[in-house]
């Protein structure tokens, strides 16, 4: 089944990463992760406008001083990913096939685990802004996830020139429902959140290696 298939695209938070980044690096950061999740939601339901949940939320990250963009990179650079995933990019790639990322989460944190794993591509729903002394300024984030993701995926299948049907997409939450749809080729990753895919899944590991018997 796998001989037709020509690129592998990974969610990263829950499925290469046991964590979430967003409120993992709001944890690392010495902020509260409740304050983070009360401001989420408030602007998910309504009651926080886009441009004043940005606020909140860098006024959380930053407290009473600013945030560099060292500080972050650290962060990332130090982040944990799951035991099996550079053994699983390394048989991809030994396989030819062309990998790509597409998160929710933000570029920068994208950009470190694409470095991380070897991945040709990579898709963040999140971009960050930062002034000339490399200081956070701000961001653009898109509320519908799995729209976003959608337009990233065919951004990626354009720019190689691939087919539906020649894509695999390893995830584990809502948000890869529509990719896991369009592609009719989704492997769940188990996870806490994962029983949403169970209806559009082709595949489901426990662990990535498990991937390998599948391509």
């Amino acid at each position: 089944m796998g001989n037709n298939i020509k690129a592998v695209i990974f969610d990263i938070d829950g499925t290469l990463s046991s964590d979430i980044s967003w409120t993992k690096l709001t944890l690392l950061l010495g902020k509260s992760v409740p304050d983070h999740l009360k401001i989420y939601e408030d602007f998910k339901t309504g009651k926080l406008e886009y441009e004043e949940s940005k606020r909140l939320l860098l006024k959380l990250w930053r407290g009473e001083g600013v945030l560099h963009k060292n500080k972050l990179q650290k962060i990332f650079d130090s982040w944990i990913i799951k035991e099996n995933t550079i053994p699983l990019f390394s048989y991809l790639k030994s396989k030819r096939y062309i990998t790509c990322l597409i998160t929710g989460s933000v570029d920068l944190f994208a950009q470190t685990i694409a470095g991380k794993v070897g991945a040709d591509f990579w898709y963040a729903n999140t971009i960050l802004h930062w002034d000339e002394d490399d200081i956070l300024q701000d961001f653009d984030y898109e509320l519908n996830a799995a729209d976003k993701k959608l337009e990233q995926f065919e951004n990626f299948k354009k720019q190689n020139s691939l087919e539906n049907s020649e894509c695999v997409v390893v995830g584990d939450d809502s948000n890869d429902i529509e990719l896991f749809k369009i592609t009719q080729h989704g492997i769940i990753v188990e996870s806490p959140t994962s029983s949403v895919l169970e209806l559009f899944a082709w595949k489901k590991v426990k662990d990535l290696i498990e991937i390998k018997n599948i391509l």
